[in-house]
């Protein structure tokens, strides 16, 4: 989990939040530039012999440039580069307006440090895949693909990566909101594999430097569990040249789908957000589940 040679723009005007997601981040071998506000954030972006950066985490609420002038500027100076955005007032309305203007994940205040870092590992590694991966494709008009995996066996970077590669090409998605989609579509593969077959309640979670966190050792127990890692998650890929399809299944025992109604606008999203759910629907064009809540399928339109 080391990331040796990633260099992270941070910005926000907390000196506290500063301290405590550079110390996380660093934990992991991750350079962090902190910066205190967005006008000194482009600038290390833009300076010569800054690095190649392979993140910007921003705060929203900041005096003079908020976080929504800097994504909006950072996409005009690097469109590929994913930002991901913080603030302490979760509304749906400052959620819809972060995906709109291409932030890869907005995380609300008090932070869950341990959802943080692991959504800047999953950018940081789909951040440099996807560039490698759009090439070639153009042209491409339709197709077919059909994964089945154990529980044990599946790996959701490496199979985000590929259900991810046609977007760009085939007009799915532009360079400014892919790492967004592809983060909907792994946090929809994730629930698939934890809350699904291997049954795990988002509410065992610890804190990052906690000694012991229940979530990740009942995970580990499960996984060498064959009742839990035989189970099976399937997942069907079609695309033409206007829609894409995405269905999920797995064996668990599903969920309440009934509960899924986006929250409605001024409404606090922090009692809204368990896994990732409105997030997916905000970022899908549709998002439909069986009735037992163990599948679902996922809809782009071409734009």
């Amino acid at each position: 989990m080391v990331r040796r040679g990633t260099h992270i723009l941070l910005i926000d005007d907390d000196e506290a939040v500063l301290d405590m997601v550079e110390t996380a981040l660093a934990h992991y071998g991750m350079t962090v530039h902190a910066c205190s506000d967005g006008l000194q954030g482009l600038a290390r972006l833009q300076a010569p012999g800054s690095p190649e950066f392979d993140l910007v985490i921003s705060d929203i609420n900041m005096e003079g440039m908020d976080g929504f002038d800097v994504i909006h500027q950072v996409k005009a100076i690097a469109p590929h580069l994913p930002v991901v955005l913080m603030t302490g007032q979760a509304s749906v309305e400052y959620a819809i307006r972060a995906m709109r203007m291409g932030a890869s994940n907005l995380f609300m205040k008090p932070l869950a440090m341990r959802d943080l870092v692991q959504s800047v590992f999953h950018l940081v590694d789909l951040h440099r895949e996807l560039r490698l991966a759009e090439d070639g494709l153009r042209g491409l008009v339709n197709e077919r693909r059909h994964f089945l995996f154990r529980s044990d066996e599946l790996d959701v970077a490496t199979l985000v990566r590929h259900l991810t590669d046609r977007l760009v090409p085939m007009g799915f998605a532009s360079s400014h909101n892919v790492d967004v989609i592809a983060t909907a579509i792994h946090e929809s593969l994730v629930n698939a594999l934890e809350h699904g077959n291997l049954e795990l309640d988002s509410s065992l979670k610890g804190d990052l430097f906690t000694a012991e966190d229940p979530y990740a050792k009942l995970r580990q127990a499960r996984m060498a569990d064959p009742r839990y890692a035989g189970r099976l998650i399937e997942v069907r890929l079609a695309l033409d040249t206007e829609r894409f399809e995405l269905e999920i299944s797995d064996e668990g025992p599903g969920f309440d789908t009934s509960r899924l109604t986006l929250p409605p606008p001024g409404s606090d999203l922090a009692s809204h957000f368990g896994r990732g759910l409105p997030f997916i629907q905000m970022v899908m064009d549709e998002v439909h589940y069986n009735e037992k809540g163990n599948q679902v399928r996922l809809v782009l339109r071409r734009k």
